[in-house]
């Protein structure tokens, strides 16, 4: 008689493993004007859905920006260094928003790539800091007071503006007594690419759209007859997101 072996079905796996609730991520962004740093605290819904809290601090800049050197050389004064004319203020913000991410596909192994998407919306905190020049001073008398180190202001406007008299950009910290603060929206949306959507380890990377409004022009540039500085910002952005999952 002949014996039959009979084999036991496989069982199958969803390999969607621990199902976890929480995820802290930090995400390294860079936009076509700016760059920023910002951590995220997420609750995780379902494997398809996160609600999350983040909190950026980052750049912002006019597109119409331009560094230059003039590459000259000042007795006793030494070389001349990088500026930007017509800046007025640098600005630095810290961007407060809630935000929803959203898987759209299935994964057929654990270690593969899911997409989806991602949104957010806040309050920004604006930090209008005075962007500074060393021009030659017109009335100098010595070697010692050949430059002056200069913001804008209503009396100096002439003086701030003239190409021939700018030397270059005082230094990164000149002005940060004198920042002011605004308030701004702020809103994005983008693709999101994560990879081991189901580890404990959060790896993903986002490309996308962002808006930056205010309720006043900022004050980027100085204004003149064909520069006008806007309500507005629109970037594209991307950026690498790591972090953990528990």
């Amino acid at each position: 008689m002949t014996q039959v072996v009979f084999q036991p079905k496989q069982i199958e796996f969803n390999n969607k493993g621990v199902l976890y609730d929480f995820e802290r991520t930090f995400d390294l962004k860079f936009y076509n004007n700016g760059i920023g740093f910002a951590v995220s605290f997420g609750e995780i819904e379902s494997y398809y859905k996160t609600d999350y809290f983040t909190i950026e601090f980052g750049t912002l800049k006019d597109f119409r920006e331009r560094r230059q050197n003039k590459n000259v050389n000042l007795s006793g004064i030494g070389l001349s260094s990088s500026f930007i004319y017509g800046k007025q203020n640098s600005i630095y913000m810290f961007k407060f928003a809630r935000g929803k991410k959203q898987y759209l596909t299935e994964k057929a192994k654990r270690k593969g790539l899911a997409v989806g998407i991602n949104y957010n919306y806040g309050l920004s905190l604006v930090m209008k800091k005075p962007y500074y020049v060393r021009v030659v001073n017109p009335e100098f008398t010595g070697p010692e007071d050949v430059l002056l180190t200069e913001r804008l202001t209503d009396e100096n406007k002439d003086l701030f503006l003239d190409y021939n008299q700018i030397f270059g950009g005082a230094g990164f910290f000149e002005g940060f007594w004198n920042i002011r603060p605004t308030v701004g929206l702020h809103a994005k949306a983008g693709a999101h690419f994560a990879f081991g959507a189901f580890d404990k380890s959060v790896k993903a990377i986002e490309v996308g759209l962002q808006v930056d409004a205010f309720p006043r022009r900022l004050p980027i540039l100085v204004e003149r007859d064909d520069i006008k500085n806007k309500y507005a910002y629109i970037n594209l952005y991307i950026f690498a997101q790591f972090g953990k999952r528990r």
